[in-house]
């Protein structure tokens, strides 16, 4: 066999092993939970962000949407914009896991994602920040009556549910 044979069969045998560990995985590298402390955050909105490029969208909240208003004490203010920045302020500086879900019909993933090892969906619906997407999930609706009983983020407004917002809203 020749030096460039063996080459070409290293190659080969590297190639298929990671190809198979991607099989392996339900065809998605990042199955595999992504986190690095110097990590590419972006906050798009109060439910969805860009994690080193990949654009996640939380799995089971629904947050309010950009511009969509809440009044509190007859003052009218950007609900989807105070969600937003309570996002940041969680993922900020935390060591970020996410593990995919799904993939929704836009191409974000769709994943239930960790800040220093909290649930980050758990903690927006719980601080009042967002709602239980319960569409898709029960998973939160118990930290949704916690934020509502306690007047928690736009609890303590008057707002309209988001996925409603944006239906009355087209």
């Amino acid at each position: 066999m020749s030096k460039g044979s063996i080459t070409g069969i290293s190659i080969f045998t590297v190639t298929a092993l990671a190809l198979a560990v991607v099989i392996f995985n339900g065809g998605s590298i990042f199955q595999t939970p992504v986190s690095a402390k110097a990590q590419k955050i972006w906050v798009i909105d109060g439910d969805t962000f860009e994690l080193n490029s990949k654009r996640i969208r939380l799995f089971g909240i629904d947050a309010p949407e950009k511009e969509q208003p809440c009044i509190d004490k007859n003052t009218t203010f950007d609900c989807g914009a105070a969600s937003r920045e309570h996002l940041r302020s969680i993922l900020s500086g935390a060591n970020v896991e996410c593990q995919k879900k799904d993939i929704d019909r836009w191409g974000r993933i769709i994943g239930l994602c960790y800040a220093d090892g909290e649930d980050v969906g758990q903690l927006m619906v719980r601080h009042g920040w967002a709602v239980a997407y319960r569409q898709y999930s029960s998973a939160y609706v118990k930290d949704e009556k916690f934020a509502r009983s306690n007047k928690l983020g736009v609890w303590a407004t008057k707002f309209t549910i988001p996925s409603k917002w944006r239906h009355s809203n087209k």
